[in-house]
């Protein structure tokens, strides 16, 4: 019981988790310039992590894991934080949520096939995501739309990738050596983009601290090791609840005000994932060995 019951457990805790990224930056992180935010982000728990992968996973899926990273670390990391800088978030958070749909329209091009229901469903998170953060009264700039959008699809990705690809990997070894490899590009790109290191407070550093070993570390560990027993294409579902703990979050921590809207939305995107988890597999869903 305890094994069946601890992937979906960990599966709803990583986008739990990152949905406190939106009120903590909001709150503690005020103003940060989001290429450095990206890559202390992702680069301190690199530096923790990257003594967590043996020198031969290296030797042996070295490309793989480099091309891992890049889709779900480095470039969306990069462009969700630059759809953020020039987006209204709730905007950026609406069309990077477009995940799900672009999971399954991915599966669907590799001749994998989709549920009706599931594609339904992901239809319906959008829409639901839309009426929770939609606050667009300004003109949307074509670069952040363009920007969330590649956000979703390199995750999209990723995702299916590492859930063909990562099933000799330990779970812990490919968060590590992803999160190792992502930090550096990062890090790299930071400090030649010419950005000054953002000044924080000693509550930014808690933030970070945060975001970086919990939120990256933690949290893409309980995502790739769910995946090892969740179905890819049910694991993306998941990724909605990120927003309504955004929201959430902003609620408790911002003191923001609900609309009815809202709560609808929220209500909405809460019977899409609970439908996406409930509806049988005609195909089965790729897994990977933990």
């Amino acid at each position: 019981m305890r094994d069946e019951v601890l992937p979906w457990f960990l599966a709803v805790m990583a986008p739990v988790v990152w949905g406190s990224t939106y009120f903590v930056t909001q709150k503690w992180l005020p103003g940060a310039d989001p290429v450095w935010l990206a890559a202390v982000r992702v680069g301190i728990p690199a530096l923790f992590m990257v003594w967590l992968v043996p020198v031969p996973v290296w030797q042996k899926f070295g490309v793989r894991l480099l091309l891992m990273s890049l889709l779900n670390i480095s470039l969306f990391s990069g462009l969700l934080f630059y759809s953020i800088s020039v987006l209204p978030g709730g905007v950026a958070a609406t069309l990077v949520a477009t995940l799900p749909l672009q999971v399954i329209l991915l599966r669907l091009l590799a001749g994998q096939g989709a549920e009706v229901t599931h594609l339904l469903a992901a239809v319906g998170g959008v829409i639901g995501v839309g009426m929770l953060l939609w606050r667009a009264d300004t003109e949307l700039a074509l670069p952040g739309i363009v920007a969330a959008l590649s956000a979703a699809f390199v995750m999209a990705a990723g995702v299916l990738m590492a859930s063909r690809y990562s099933a000799d990997i330990k779970p812990l070894q490919l968060t590590a050596a992803q999160i190792s490899l992502g930090g550096v590009c990062l890090l790299v790109f930071a400090g030649l983009s010419g950005h000054p290191f953002p000044v924080v407070t000693q509550e930014g550093v808690i933030a970070m601290l945060w975001m970086g070993p919990v939120g990256m570390g933690v949290a893409y560990w309980a995502w790739f090791r769910a995946m090892a027993s969740v179905p890819v294409h049910k694991l993306a579902f998941l990724g909605l609840l990120n927003p309504v703990v955004a929201v959430l979050g902003g609620v408790v921590i911002m003191g923001e005000m609900l609309t009815s809207g809202q709560l609808v939305g929220m209500a909405i995107i809460l019977c899409c994932v609970i439908l996406a988890q409930l509806v049988g597999n005609r195909r089965a869903g790729i897994k990977t060995a933990s």
